[in-house]
């Protein structure tokens, strides 16, 4: 995941997404480059997407599903086996340190061609061809098949620059066309959201202690016969060290 999420940050801002979809969907989604392979399960539908990644053996309830709210601006990470998930907004400003200049597309010449018509896992397909090059050098090409809904079952993308070189194909199988059970899209009533802002520059080892579940509102208040004590709160972070231990594996 780590040489994808490269990949994509070496290609413009859109290279990636050829269509925006407006037909909603669900299939099983591989994605390769060149040094890794992984699967995924996706819902898709114009303004919300559900991605759940495939596992296999003991962690395979472990794996961490991605829901992605287009119309309301956040990304939520469940990780079903806690119970918890975690909320990232679309529209919260980066740090000054990881703030970069949006891609200047003017510099960019697209170029895309129809290369004919493919049946692709028994579903009519149009085969496009797409070009791109910048001007200080930078070049990605490949194909893309897409069904007449644009949803696209196969994209085969190149990336150069210099003699730097990355690859990477994404296909879809068993894709269903079809209206998308809205509950994939919200997070379970009895769900913790866990809060990551204590990562960054927290007080003591900043280690974030889970809130209390979506429906229950606020933390319980503490009780006055029973102080606060090093015990319980070391119960806590514990709990939270051992989430972040079988999410990452250390």
């Amino acid at each position: 995941m780590l040489a994808l999420t490269s990949l994509c940050g070496a290609l413009p801002a859109g290279a990636m997404q050829f269509t925006n979809p407006q037909a909603e969907y669900s299939a099983d989604k591989v994605t390769q480059t060149e040094s890794v392979t992984f699967e995924q399960h996706v819902y898709y539908t114009p303004t919300k997407e559900r991605t759940e990644m495939h596992g296999s053996g003991k962690n395979a309830d472990q794996m961490p599903i991605q829901i992605l709210r287009k119309d309301n601006k956040v990304m939520w990470q469940v990780m079903p086996s806690q119970k918890m998930y975690m909320e990232y907004s679309l529209d919260r400003p980066a740090p000054s340190t990881m703030k970069k200049e949006p891609a200047d597309m003017t510099k960019w010449d697209f170029e895309e061609t129809v290369v004919g018509e493919e049946v692709m896992e028994g579903v009519n397909v149009t085969k496009y061809k797409t070009i791109a090059t910048s001007t200080d050098g930078k070049k990605f090409g490949g194909f893309s098949w897409r069904t007449k809904e644009g949803i696209p079952l196969k994209v085969d993308l190149l990336y150069k620059q210099g003699e730097e070189k990355h690859r990477m194909t994404t296909e879809l199988h068993n894709l269903k066309i079809g209206p998308q059970d809205p509950q994939l899209f919200e997070i379970p009533a009895d769900y913790t959201k866990f809060d990551m802002a204590g990562m960054m520059g927290g007080k003591g080892m900043g280690m974030p202690l889970p809130k209390e579940p979506r429906d229950r509102g606020q933390a319980n208040p503490p009780n006055p016969e029973s102080p606060a004590s090093a015990p319980d709160d070391k119960s806590d972070v514990d709990k939270a060290k051992d989430m972040m231990k079988k999410l990452f594996g250390r």
